[in-house]
This record gives structure tokens, sequence and C-alpha cells, in this order.
């Protein structure tokens, strides 16, 4: 059966935008109407299983209490005969790691306001009681203007009080090695801060084209982030400032209590800043070459 005739529960599959190691991501669109929708589609075989299923239902009741610009809309969870979906907001646009492969220099320009829109959306994440905790990238839809769209709530869970964090057991580590926090590597109590910590990274890799550590094995880049301190980024980029470079340090420094307290801070703190001393000018997307502001 051709995928655009294949249906999953009452939706016809009509392109798929991204097939991941366990899920698949979608266009459809109902049976009964023409809007266009996004699926997380987890299809039958040796990938489904009770704990993928939870995930994807995680994810609905995550999305499903959040209502904001800046955070992908979730709509409704279901099993089929056909598999388990997860229907979302269609904003069919790169994420923020396609486009920074595809000539991050080009996002310079908009930084800023990539920045300030991706801070924004956590910020009512965390508000609305939950540490996303994959922070990357990957995690950011990038359309025009800057705006953004924050997805993927497969590993964010409910904020922690303090009677709770007292005595909860060691944490099993999830993430995104790349872009994961010392605390959340030693499985610690994970909280705001390691949000900041990967945005911090994210802005690293927004402005040098890299993330902020690599290496070549797993359990070193881990341990580079436990011990070791980021390539300030006016190294990379002399036209940064450095008190802008400085406070991507700060959102990544090693004991969270020494990072921003809350995500909010960041997002004004950023607001107010001059990143670059000279304004980057708009790259032109065939040639590569510099054009007008």
């Amino acid at each position: 059966m051709a995928a655009s005739e294949k249906l999953v529960g009452n939706y016809r599959l009509f392109h798929l935008i991204r097939a991941g190691s366990v899920y698949e991501i979608w266009t459809v669109r109902s049976i009964s109407e023409n809007t266009p929708y996004a699926m997380k589609w987890l299809p039958p075989g040796n990938k489904y299983t009770r704990h993928t299923v939870a995930d994807l239902k995680h994810e609905h009741i995550v999305g499903l209490g959040i209502d904001h610009p800046s955070i992908i809309k979730t709509y409704s969870f279901n099993t089929t005969s056909n598999g388990a979906y997860l229907l979302l907001e269609l904003y069919k646009v790169p994420n923020l790691k396609q486009h920074i492969n595809a000539g991050y220099r080009k996002l310079h320009p908009q930084v800023k306001e990539i920045v300030i829109n991706a801070a924004t959306g956590l910020t009512h994440l965390h508000e609305s009681g939950w540490i996303h905790r994959d922070v990357k990238p990957d995690n950011f839809l990038l359309g025009e203007d800057a705006a953004i769209k924050l997805i993927d709530f497969n590993l964010s869970r409910k904020k922690m009080g303090a009677l709770a964090k007292l005595f909860r057991a060691r944490a099993r580590v999830q993430g995104t090695y790349s872009y994961m926090s010392p605390e959340q590597i030693r499985g610690q109590v994970i909280g705001v801060r390691s949000d900041i910590y990967g945005l911090g990274c994210v802005i690293h890799e927004l402005i040098s084209g890299k993330p902020p550590f690599t290496a070549n094995s797993p359990a070193e880049l881990l341990q580079r982030h436990l011990r070791t301190k980021p390539r300030p980024l006016t190294v990379t980029d002399k036209n940064v400032k450095p008190e802008f470079a400085a406070y991507v340090q700060r959102l990544m420094a090693k004991d969270p209590n020494d990072r921003p307290a809350s995500m909010k801070d960041v997002q004004m703190e950023i607001r107010g800043q001059k990143l670059f001393y000279n304004s980057p000018k708009v790259l032109n997307n065939n040639s590569g070459e510099e054009g007008e502001d």
C-alpha cells in the first residue's frame, strides 16, 4: 500500500517529514477534512512496546496543557490497529540544527531574536510546571522572522518541590550528550537551570557553528561537560562582544547555582545585551556572499 493510501486512525499519511529510530513524523489529513496536521507515529513492529507507547502518551500529557506561540500545539493521542500516534500542529520548517548545518553565519543577523523566542517558549514551559530536559537545536523549529516552535516533550518532567528533591532516588541519565548539564549527567535533581545550560550550548552552536564540546567517545564528551570550560565565543568570532560571551559562559557554568535563576531572567538579559560589535550582514542564500542589511 502506498504511503498516501495508508490510514492511521482517521488520518491519511501524505508526506514523511522525518524518520527517527523509533517514531516517524508525517504530514497527515483527516478523512473528513482538509486541514493538514503533523503526526508523530509509532508504527506496529518491534519498536511498538509498552514503554514507547507510554512515552508518546506522556508527550501528549505535557503538550496538551500548554498553549503558547513559541511551543508546538498538541491535539490528540490515540492507539489504533495501525500503531499509536500523537497529532500535532503542522509547522513545516527546518529545525535549528538543519539551519546551522546549512550555514550558521546566515543566522547571525537574527540570532538575538531566535534566542529570545527560544527562551520565551522555555519560560512558558517552566511556568507551566515542566522541565524540558532535552534542550538542543534539533528541538526548535525555526520559521520566518525568527519565529520558534519548541518541540519534543519525551523527556520532560514535572518540576520538583523541595521535599520531593530530598527523598528522590538517583535518576536515570537521559538526554543528548552534546547538550547535557553536569547535574543531568550525574543523575542529580534536574531543574530549570539544567534547561538554561542546554540553551547556553545552543547559543554557543548558533554563534560558532559547533556545540561547546566535541570528543572521540561518549564518555569523553560527558567528562568535558563535567570538567572542561567551553571555548569563549570571542575566540571563535572576534565580532562577539566580551560581555555576551561571558554571559553565555555563565549559562554553561558547571555549578547550577552559578547560572541565572530562571529562563525569564535569561530572556530579559539577552534582550538588553548587544551581541556583536558590528551588526552581522545578511548573507545571500544562493552565493553565501554578504548582501545588504
